[in-house]
C-alpha cells in the first residue's frame, strides 16, 4: 500500500523523466505493471491522435517479470522497467510487426532483431509496441503529409486543432509529447527525428551514423540512415544513447567508433556552465527571410548561452552554403533514390517470412499501386518512380560525383570546414530552417533539436496546401533549436543542450498540449478487479458506440477532414488499438 506522503510524490507521467521513473520503481512507489497499464490507458484515451500503431501483447508479462526481477534479484540499472514506444520501422524479435505502415511488409517477418533493441532489452527495456510514422520513413510520394501511412492514418501534432505531426518519427514524437510512454525510438534519413521533435516540443537526438547500428531498421539509406531517440529532456536522451551505443556485428559502420568503452553521457547533463565552449552561428545557411518570432527566440537563445559561459561565434558560416543552395531536389535526391534502390533489395532479402512476396522496389510500386488499402493514386507515389529513372543507380556516374559533392558540401566547404576554422565545439541554428541540418544528415553527424519557443498568440493560422489541410502554423504551436557537431561528439552536444534546456526550460514554461491523457499513476494498490477497464471501449461494444463525435473532436476535429477514406482509417485505427489494450489487459486479469 502507498502511504499518503508517497502518493503525493508520485510523478505525473505527462513529465515522467527517467530518473523518476527508476527512483520510484526502486523505492517501491510505483511497478512496472503500474507504469504499463497507465501507459495503455493513456493510449486509449490519446487515440484520436493515431500516434500508436500496435501495442505489444505481452507488454503486462514483461513487466511483471522485470518487476520480479527487481524483487527477488537486484535492478539492471536506471533502465530497468522502463516502457519505450519504437517506430514500425526498426524490427523486434517478439509478436510486433516491422511494415514501415504499409500493407506490403504487414505479417513479414525479420530474421534478426535490431542490435540496439536488444541492448535496450538487455538493460532492462519494455518494448511497450509500435508507433505510427509516414510511409516507408516518408519515402514514398512527393505530396503525402507527415506522419501519414495507410496502416495507421493520419498522426496529429500535439500543440493545436488539426496540427501537422512532421516525420517520419510522427507518432514517437507525439506518444512522448503526451506522455504514452517514458521515451520513444526513430530513424532519421534527413529531418525524420527532428522536425516531429520540433512540432511537438521534445527533444530529438539523432547520434553519429555508426555510434548505433542500424541493422534491423528498414533503409532509405543505409549509408546515411540513423536510429535515435525521441524523449522530454537532454538527459533522458543521455540515457538512451548510453543503452544503444556500440558496435553491432551486424552493422560493418560500429566499429568506426573510435573507443573502446562507451562513455556515461548522462555526465554530459550535470552542469549549466559552458565555460570553454566555442559555439558558431553559421548565418549564411539559414533560409531567406526567416520568420521574426523564431529569430527573436534564437537570439534569446545565444544570449542565454553566453550568459552560462559559452563563447559564441557569429557568422561562423559554410564557405560553399550559396553553392548548396543552387542545387534543386531532384539533384540532391539522386543518392538517396540510388541507395533506397539498393538498400531495400537487401533488407528484403533477409527477411524469414515475405507472405506477399516483395523483394524489389519494382514490386513495392506494384503493390502500391494494385492493393486499395494503399489509397493510390488518392496517395502519390513520386518518390518511387524517382528510383525508376535514368541514371539512378549507384554504380551510376550521377551517383558518384553526387556523393563526392556532399562530402564536399557538408565537410570542407560546409560543417567540418567551419568547426576547423572557428574552432568550434557545437554549431547552433535556429528550429529546422536553412540547410545546416540537411548537411548534418548527409555527413552522418549529430544533431539534436530542442525547445525554443513557441508562435505567439497573433500569428495567422496557415495550412498545408496538400490534403487533408493540417495547420502548419497557429498560436502556440511550437519550433525549436538545432545543435549539431561533428562525429563521435555527442558530449559536447549534450552538454550544451542540457545548459540551454536547464536555463531556458522552455518546454515547463510554454503552453501545454491541446488534450493530455488524464489517467495517472495509481495512487493506492487496487486490486486487479477494480482497474478501470470497463472504462475503455473494446471490441465487444457496437461501433456506433465509438462515434467520431464521442471522442474530443471539438479540439482535434478529424470529422471535417475532406477525404472520407482518412476518416475511415483514423476510425479504424482507433478501435484497433482499444482492442488490443483490451486484451492486454483481460489477459492480466
Amino acid at each position: 500500500m502507498v502511504d499518503e506522503a508517497d502518493a503525493l510524490a508520485l510523478p505525473s507521467l505527462g513529465n515522467l523523466t527517467i530518473d523518476s521513473a527508476s527512483e520510484g520503481l526502486q523505492l517501491g512507489r510505483f511497478t512496472s505493471v503500474d507504469l504499463t497499464k497507465a501507459y495503455l490507458e493513456r493510449i486509449v484515451e490519446a487515440s484520436e491522435f493515431n500516434a500508436v500503431l500496435q501495442i505489444n501483447p505481452d507488454a503486462l508479462k514483461i513487466a511483471q517479470q522485470l518487476d520480479d526481477e527487481r524483487a527477488y534479484s537486484n535492478s539492471r540499472g536506471p533502465l530497468h522497467g522502463i516502457p519505450i514506444l519504437v517506430k514500425d520501422n526498426i524490427a523486434t524479435k517478439d509478436k510486433l510487426d516491422v511494415s514501415a505502415g504499409s500493407f506490403a511488409l504487414l505479417g513479414a517477418k525479420p530474421s534478426i532483431e535490431a542490435s540496439l533493441v536488444s541492448k535496450l532489452r538487455a538493460a532492462g527495456v519494455l518494448v511497450l509496441g509500435k508507433t505510427n510514422l509516414s510511409e516507408w520513413a516518408n519515402f514514398r510520394g512527393l505530396n503525402i503529409s507527415g506522419g501519414w501511412s495507410p496502416r495507421g492514418g493520419q498522426t496529429l501534432g500535439t500543440y493545436y486543432n488539426h496540427q501537422r505531426s512532421d516525420g517520419s518519427s510522427s507518432g514517437s514524437a507525439v506518444a512522448v509529447s503526451l506522455g504514452l510512454c517514458t521515451a520513444a525510438l526513430g530513424t532519421e534519413t534527413f529531418g525524420s527525428i527532428l522536425d516531429p521533435a520540433e512540432q511537438n516540443s521534445i527533444v530529438g537526438l539523432k547520434p553519429t551514423r555508426g555510434l548505433i547500428g542500424t541493422d534491423g531498421a528498414i533503409p532509405i539509406s543505409k549509408r546515411q540512415d540513423v536510429i535515435g531517440s525521441l524523449t522530454r529532456t537532454v538527459k533522458d536522451a543521455a540515457y538512451l544513447l548510453g543503452g544503444m551505443a556500440g558496435r553491432s556485428e551486424s552493422d560493418d559502420r560500429t566499429w568506426n567508433v573510435p573507443f573502446e568503452s562507451i562513455p556515461d553521457y548522462t555526465a554530459s547533463c550535470n552542469s549549466t556552465n559552458l565555460s570553454g565552449f566555442t559555439v558558431g552561428v553559421p548565418r549564411n545557411t539559414f533560409d531567406a527571410n526567416p520568420p521574426a518570432p523564431i529569430m527573436a527566440s534564437f537570439e534569446a537563445a545565444l544570449k542565454t548561452l553566453r550568459s552560462a559561459g559559452a563563447n559564441i561565434v557569429d557568422n561562423a558560416n559554410f564557405t560553399a552554403a550559396d553553392e548548396f543552395k543552387k542545387l534543386n531536389m531532384q539533384v540532391k535526391g539522386i543518392v538517396r533514390s540510388s541507395e533506397f534502390k539498393r538498400d531495400i533489395v537487401k533488407y528484403l532479402d533477409t527477411l524469414e517470412s515475405n507472405p506477399n512476396n516483395i523483394r524489389s522496389i519494382e514490386d513495392i510500386i506494384e503493390f502500391t499501386k494494385t492493393c486499395p488499402q494503399e489509397y493510390y493514386p488518392e496517395r502519390d507515389i513520386g518518390k518511387f518512380l524517382r528510383t525508376q529513372q535514368e541514371g539512378i543507380d549507384v554504380d551510376s556516374i550521377e551517383y558518384k560525383d553526387m556523393v563526392k559533392q556532399e562530402i564536399y558540401f557538408g565537410g570542407e566547404g560546409g560543417i567540418l570546414g567551419a568547426v576547423e576554422k572557428y574552432k568550434l565545439d557545437v554549431i547552433v541554428v535556429p528550429s529546422t530552417l536553412g540547410i545546416a541540418n540537411d548537411l548534418a544528415a548527409k555527413m552522418g553527424f549529430p544533431a539534436m533539436a530542442i525547445p525554443l519557443g513557441f508562435w505567439p498568440e497573433d500569428t495567422p493560422i496557415e495550412h498545408e496546401d496538400r490534403e487533408p489541410g493540417l495547420v502548419k502554423k497557429a498560436p502556440g504551436m511550437p519550433f525549436c533549436m538545432t545543435l549539431i557537431t561533428k562525429a563521435f561528439s555527442e558530449e559536447k552536444l549534450l552538454q550544451v543542450a542540457y545548459a540551454f534546456e536547464q536555463l531556458g526550460k522552455v518546454r515547463e514554461r510554454g503552453p501545454q498540449p491541446v488534450k493530455l491523457p488524464t489517467t495517472e499513476l495509481p495512487t493506492t494498490e487496487l486490486p486487479t478487479a477494480e482497474l478501470p477497464t470497463a472504462e475503455l471501449p473494446t471490441a465487444e461494444l457496437p461501433t456506433a458506440e465509438l462515434p467520431t463525435a464521442e471522442l474530443p473532436t471539438a479540439e482535434l476535429p478529424i470529422a471535417e477532414l475532406p477525404n472520407t477514406e482518412l476518416e475511415d482509417i483514423q476510425q479504424a485505427q482507433r478501435i484497433q488499438i482499444v482492442k488490443e489494450i483490451k486484451a492486454v489487459l483481460m489477459n492480466s486479469l
